[in-house]
């Protein structure tokens, strides 16, 4: 598989090591972009950060869905990434987190990002693909 292919396909299937991999990049170049954003632009990062993530999203879906996908479990399982999304859109960054304590819709949203990114956790990154080939295609060497 290309990296075109796995970045931007939502087809076919990936194993845990390349899920792995995948997270331990993506989110060292959060962390990374977060931290000099931070640096370099203080009073903006907060505007500058989601722009990142919109723009790192599709690479993402398109592994997490390849996982689903070993899973024998189709894309659909993506939508379980909606809060996780919503909850990295909304983290107070600089200095819009000093401003106060979280919101009720703030801790709402950290705790439904919480459940699901731990089912996505278990699920992609912990629990063996199914062997063999299935219906989303051959399993992954």
């Amino acid at each position: 598989m290309s990296i075109k292919e796995l970045l931007f396909s939502f087809q076919g299937r990936i194993g845990r090591k390349v899920f792995w991999i995948w997270n331990a990049v993506y989110y060292l170049m959060i962390v990374g972009f977060a931290v000099g954003m931070n640096t370099l632009f203080p009073a903006q990062a907060h505007l500058i950060l989601p722009v990142f993530l919109i723009f790192v999203l599709i690479p993402d879906l398109a592994i997490t869905a390849k996982r689903w996908h070993d899973r024998g479990k189709s894309s659909w399982w993506l939508l379980m990434n909606l809060p996780l999304v919503i909850g990295r859109m909304t983290v107070p960054v600089g200095e819009s987190a000093a401003a106060g304590p979280a919101s009720t819709l703030q801790m709402v949203s950290s705790l439904a990002a919480l459940v699901c990114g731990a089912w996505i956790l278990v699920e992609c990154g912990f629990l063996k693909g199914q062997s063999g080939d299935n219906q989303y295609g051959a399993e992954p060497k």
